[in-house]
């Protein structure tokens, strides 16, 4: 097309030409779509005509984008390092043999001796308490007052007519109880020979110790004297 219009008005130029008048042309010729043309004036007859046509379309603006800015490395300085401390172990001194003898500058010097070992025995652990249960006593049966009959046996030297014997009942066979009830406790001692001997009287120390009185009627030399009686239950 931008051909074509320009070959138009060279031709309308060129037709002008062949007129001996001359002719003025417009420096600048805008044609359809923004095209401008400049044609150079005509200075003489019959001389040729350069036109200067050329195509100027306006610069369309160009979008430079702004550049981001690169962030700078930071610069960290390297740290000293701080020397670390040496570890100078103390020595063991070396112990002087027992009954060894030095010298140093001369003079004599007595080792310390090492003194021998004390030996200390471990303590025995006593052992824990052990808890017994009290038994539970089994009830009596009716009337059974928890007496029971035992006998004592013991020897004796009879030298003199009418001899008083005190005896000591011991503790397991302590204490001579009235199991009749009668409050009397003479007759609750049987003797082995009745007609020889006899009880005077029946008394109880302190802790519950019976002694028994009884009268010897005849001498009779070493003999063993047997008596039977009632004492609590054990």
């Amino acid at each position: 097309m931008k051909k074509t219009l320009l070959l138009i008005l060279v031709l309308f130029i060129y037709s002008c030409g062949e007129e001996e008048e001359p002719i003025t042309i417009p420096e600048t010729v805008k044609i359809i779509e923004t095209v401008t043309v400049e044609v150079t004036k005509v200075v003489e007859k019959e001389k040729i005509i350069y036109l200067d046509a050329t195509y100027n379309p306006e610069p369309e603006p160009t979008w430079t984008p702004t550049p981001t800015p690169k962030i700078g490395a930071t610069w960290t300085p390297t740290p000293t390092p701080t020397p670390v401390s040496t570890w100078t172990p103390t020595p063991t001194p070396t112990a002087t043999p027992i009954n060894w003898e030095i010298y140093i500058n001369g003079e004599l010097v007595t080792p310390t001796p090492t003194p021998e070992a004390t030996w200390t025995p471990t303590p025995t652990p006593k052992p824990a308490a052990t808890w017994t249960p009290t038994p539970t006593p089994t009830p009596r049966p009716p009337g059974d007052l928890g007496y029971e009959l035992t006998n004592y046996t013991f020897s004796t030297n009879l030298t003199d007519f009418g001899q008083v014997l005190i005896v000591g009942v011991p503790v397991d066979k302590s204490p001579v109880v009235d199991h009749n009830q009668n409050n009397d406790l003479i007759d609750e001692i049987s003797i082995n020979d009745q007609n020889n001997y006899s009880v005077l009287s029946v008394t109880h120390n302190k802790g519950g110790l019976s002694e028994i009185t009884i009268l010897a009627l005849t001498p009779t030399g070493n003999t063993n004297i047997t008596l039977t009686f009632y004492t609590t239950r054990k």
